[in-house]
């Protein structure tokens, strides 16, 4: 019995090895260009096992140019080397990740930011982004705990960071909304059902 198990073992062994390998330079380059042509969202998973999710810039050679996400208030513009990366996924135009549900309500935008505006978070749990309301919500209630135990000269020199990170949220927040609307246009176009996912045109 245990040499069968071994056997086995040795036979899914390259099976296994061929998973773990890195996507292959032609087809990577491929798809960092079709990236490029449609401007559409891509995420990478680099050699450390990080994913980014980024928009391809331009290429040349064995370098590519991409702007970069990394939650959601640090956006920069890096290159990698091909080698530097083992696989791509297309996200899509709206920057809308594919291991969502394919179904997804509508939005009020004006509602979103509204919220947004009068409590830090808040517009990202109503766009259903938990994590970034979470982060937002803390790094208010850092600043303001931090200008409280200061007083208020101390105080004065946290405004400038507070109505950054106001300002950046709420364009990001704004950027999201509209994507998860242009994706809910789509499904209704497309005939898609709340939950089901199924089709209702014939």
């Amino acid at each position: 019995m245990k040499v069968l198990i071994a056997a086995g073992a040795l036979l899914l062994l390259p099976l296994a090895l061929r998973a773990a390998e890195p996507m292959d330079a032609d087809t990577l380059r491929a798809g960092l260009q079709r990236l490029h042509h449609q401007g559409w969202w891509g995420e990478l998973e680099l050699e450390g096992g990080e994913t980014r999710e980024v928009q391809v810039e331009g290429l040349a050679g064995d370098t590519v140019a991409v702007r970069e996400l990394r939650g959601p208030l640090l956006e920069h513009h890096t290159s990698y080397t091909l080698a530097q990366i083992r696989s791509l996924r297309e996200l899509g135009a709206q920057r809308i990740p594919l291991r969502r549900a394919a179904y997804t309500p509508a939005k009020s935008s004006s509602l979103g930011l509204g919220l947004e505006l009068l409590v830090p978070g808040a517009g990202y749990f109503y766009a259903d982004q938990p994590r970034q309301g979470l982060i937002l919500l803390g790094l208010a209630g850092a600043v303001v705990g931090t200008g409280l135990a200061t007083g208020r000269s101390g105080a004065a020199g946290w405004v400038p960071l507070a109505a950054w990170i106001k300002v950046a949220s709420l364009v990001n927040l704004h950027a999201e909304l509209r994507g998860i609307n242009t994706l809910a246009a789509e499904n209704r176009q497309a005939g898609l059902a709340p939950g089901l996912e199924l089709r209702w045109t014939f």
